[in-house]
């Protein structure tokens, strides 16, 4: 399938080396994750035996990248580091991954054991980003935390752990660790509607496993020097009983009702998920809301999870997405209760 023609250029350490990789380029394909580390897969055709002599590449540099579509909008990857070089055959290719700047280095990759006291969640997650030489981005809740350990983790697992905890996505690009509230997410519009036509395969799942109608956590009551039990509703799925009952304790009932919320919120997402293929767009980027028409009951808004936009050598660009659904479909939409699961795939 012949598409429009890409756009692509390619740096590394600072020199453009787009000429020379697209004339042997097999495929190169930029991942943009909502939560995970972007990453850069570049697959080189090497009869020339260049790639894996005079210009092998060097483990740690700086690649830049953007693609798109030749005089439309384009995507600025980003800066990402060469993780892993690959050499296979026959016939000879060379594969080079690289993985988003800032996630390699020395500091964010070292355990370490320490306790953060008398903290507001903002201040804790300044604190850890500043050691590691990340700014942080996004509005990051100012609810009390009396004592937050981090046991034997590195700077960036427990930045993602405090994410996950209290509800927010956290991706690193460049020097910025960036936090967004997932409930921000989930209200934003649409960017674009792509319809079923629109779309060159689709595989969309409506489940009810693993999904509940409320969370319970325990938190510390300081009048009465007990723990109390905190059931949170919202966010929850009304055709099930099914209670989450978190592990962790809370420690005031502000924190209780941002990790129930949180904890629902996570769970309650992958009620509807599924993957798409569609021709490259700029849009079609991780973290933005698009809106699917054409499936029916599981039509709507899904947020971008992650996109994999591929530059082949005669496919043009296409970008494979993982989705999941905002909100849930109506209670008076629903199958019966007995049809608990239901896939749409076509490919």
């Amino acid at each position: 399938m012949q598409l429009d023609k890409p756009h692509l250029k390619v740096t590394y350490n600072g020199t453009n080396i787009t000429h020379d990789v697209s004339k042997s380029l097999i495929a190169f394909t930029y991942t943009d994750h909502l939560d995970e580390a972007d990453t850069l897969d570049i697959q080189i055709e090497d009869s020339d035996l260049l790639w894996q002599g005079d210009w092998y590449p060097e483990k740690g540099a700086k690649i830049t990248a953007e693609i798109g579509i030749e005089g439309e909008a384009v995507i600025n990857c980003g800066t990402f580091e060469i993780d892993e070089i690959e050499l296979s055959g026959a016939p000879d290719t060379v594969n080079i991954r690289c993985i988003a700047a800032g996630f390699l280095s020395g500091k964010k990759r070292t355990r370490k054991s320490h306790v953060h006291e008398e903290k507001t969640l903002a201040e804790i997650v300044r604190t850890v980003a500043s050691a590691c030489g990340l700014t942080v981005e996004g509005k990051i809740s100012s609810v009390r935390v009396g004592r937050m350990v981090q046991r034997k983790e590195h700077d960036l697992r427990f930045l993602r752990r405090l994410a996950t905890e209290y509800g927010y996505t956290l991706n690193v690009r460049d020097k910025k660790a960036i936090f967004i509230s997932t409930k921000e997410l989930e209200e934003r519009g649409a960017v674009k509607s792509f319809d079923k036509s629109d779309l060159l395969n689709y595989s969309i799942r409506d489940k009810s496993t693993h999904t509940y109608a409320l969370a319970s956590v325990k938190y510390h009551n300081p009048k009465t020097s007990e723990l109390v039990e905190h059931q949170e509703s919202e966010g929850g799925v009304k055709d099930t009983d099914d209670v989450l009952e978190l592990k962790h304790t809370a420690e005031t009932k502000a924190q209780a009702i941002m990790m129930t919320q949180a904890a629902l919120n996570k769970a309650n997402k992958l009620q509807q998920t599924g993957n798409i293929s569609l021709p490259g767009e700029a849009v079609l980027c991780a973290g933005n809301v698009i809106e699917l028409t054409g499936l029916g009951f599981l039509s709507g808004k899904y947020i971008i999870k992650s996109s994999a936009h591929t530059i082949g050598i005669s496919e043009g660009w296409l970008v494979d997405a993982e989705v999941y659904k905002v909100g849930y479909v109506e209670e008076s939409k629903k199958r019966p209760k007995k049809k608990k699961e239901q896939t749409i795939d076509l490919s």
